[in-house]
């Protein structure tokens, strides 16, 4: 027992010291700790005082454990053995909170999640430990062996990713898609190529073609479009109008925001190396104005054992969008769009505005730094950037001033603000990217302000009609057109 006491102080020990070394972001306590961190470090000292007194021989809790273990079966000695240490590893994995990325918490907790079976299993006779220990080896390999079968059958189900499996880019998927939504026909089709990207497979002659793939969030999707329809289809018929060996792959992933389109280049495009990558960039981005840091999101790392782990095993991929879905509440395809947009009268006043929308932002740079890191990452590649701005249903007049912006997906904001207030935010963004690209000599196409604000380009307010997507296609198509060909492309 005593042996078991020492881990239970080593553990804790490693746990205060990255709680004391840690600093709250609502620091109420000596200015360095939240209140709910100060009553976890609180736990963990009357803790730890136990587990020395323990350590130290005291009788009292020796008796108290002795009594405890007497009524203990057999098979709830295995289960604490086996279930805590689990539960510590879905937790550690499936909820990346900044202070399970400190290497002394993880390692004090995990060895921690062993105690309560060792002190329980430690005062058992031998006869009962053998059986204690048996019982715990069996649900150990009963629950490899369920994970060796999980991961088979998921295999055989789920095409396994050709990149960072965060994508979903599955390749060879289809889907037929049944929707009622303004604007767009039912019935179409929404399938992948090899890479798992929309369009058609990759040439083999790929070296001779003018390669470009589209990047963006469900605005570049345009997943309730037939496969024909989507904006990235319309440009690549335009092109090869002028430019027959033309081969366009359509990259847009719901939600993504420019922050993520960093890693979709360093995992994605540095492997498919095409000519030109194609930003639409913008309405993503819009969280930090709305929630301040929390719009910034949650996600796994981009490296490390978390993200080894999860980018090796189909099983825990399948519990990581269980836990997005269920937990977190991430839009699934199917409610990702409300098919009754509606106009909800705006109640109360407006958002008051200063003077320059940055001010309303935790980090006022925190767009342009990122523009400015995919740019750096795409010409590092070898890859030329064009980026394009939002278009959006909403624009700053009397009408829209009078509606509540209702985006389902940003969820809920610190205050209601009114849809023209939403544009200005974005448009916002939207002179940001402009500004970069200008500073580093990138070409930019000002699409938001090209595209009418009118619902017939739009079936809510940001994503596109099959007559929306058609007009972006076609002026994207001869924004590259000119550009390309005074680039030499063409």
């Amino acid at each position: 027992m005593k042996s078991v006491a020492g881990i239970a102080c080593l553990s804790l020990l490693l746990m205060l010291y990255s709680l004391i070394t840690s600093q709250s972001e609502g620091a109420q306590i000596l200015g360095r700790w939240s209140a709910p961190m100060g009553l976890v470090m609180l736990v963990l000292v009357l803790t730890f005082l136990a587990a020395v007194l323990l350590l130290c021989g005291s009788n009292i809790l020796r008796r108290v454990l002795s009594s405890v273990s007497s009524r203990t079966a057999d098979f709830t000695a295995g289960l604490l053995l086996v279930v805590p240490p689990l539960l510590f590893f879905l937790f550690w994995f499936l909820f990346p909170l900044p202070l399970l990325e400190r290497r002394s918490f993880v390692a004090g907790a995990f060895m921690l999640s062993f105690t309560p079976g060792l002190l329980i299993s430690s005062l058992f006779d031998t006869r009962k430990l053998r059986t204690v220990l048996a019982g715990t080896a069996v649900m150990v390999l009963a629950l490899c062996a369920a994970t060796v079968l999980g991961e088979a059958v998921l295999r055989e189900i789920m095409p396994k990713s050709i990149f960072n499996p965060r994508f979903g880019l599955r390749p060879y998927q289809r889907t037929s898609l049944e929707v009622d939504l303004p604007g767009v026909t039912p019935g179409g089709t929404l399938s992948t190529n090899m890479w798992g990207l929309r369009g058609e497979d990759p040439p083999d002659r790929w070296d001779e073609y003018l390669t470009i793939v589209t990047v963006g969030g469900s605005t570049t999707a345009n997943y309730y479009l037939d496969d024909s329809l989507t904006w990235s289809s319309i440009l690549q018929s335009r092109l090869r109008d002028e430019q027959p060996l033309t081969w366009v792959g359509n990259g847009g992933i719901p939600r993504h925001s420019a922050d993520t389109h960093s890693i979709f280049v360093r995992e994605v495009l540095s492997e498919i190396g095409p000519d030109v990558a194609l930003f639409l960039v913008g309405v993503n981005d819009m969280g930090p104005f709305l929630k301040g840091s929390a719009g910034y999101g949650e996600r796994l790392p981009d490296s490390g054992a978390r993200e080894e782990l999860f980018a090796g095993s189909m099983v825990l991929q399948l519990l990581y969008k269980v836990k997005k879905v269920y937990i977190d509440g991430a839009p699934v395809v199917s409610q990702n769009v409300d098919p009754y947009f509606r106009e909800v009268p705006m109640e109360g006043e407006d958002l008051p505005l200063p003077s320059d929308l940055h001010d309303l932002l935790d980090d006022p740079d925190f767009y342009r730094a990122r523009i400015h890191r995919i740019i750096s990452e795409c010409r590092a590649l070898g890859i030329m950037p064009v980026f394009m701005t939002q278009p959006l249903l909403y624009e700053d007049n009397e009408h829209w001033r009078g509606v509540l912006e209702t985006t389902q997906w940003l969820e809920e904001s610190e205050r209601p603000i009114s849809a023209a207030v939403f544009w200005l935010m974005l448009e916002t963004l939207n002179h940001d990217l402009i500004e970069v690209c200008v500073q580093e000599d990138v070409a930019v196409y000002d699409l938001a302000s090209e595209i009418p604000h009118s619902s017939e380009y739009f079936y809510d307010c940001m994503h596109m009609t099959e007559a929306g997507a058609s007009l972006v296609g076609e002026k994207a198509a001869a924004f590259l057109l000119e550009y390309l060909t005074e680039e030499g492309l063409l």
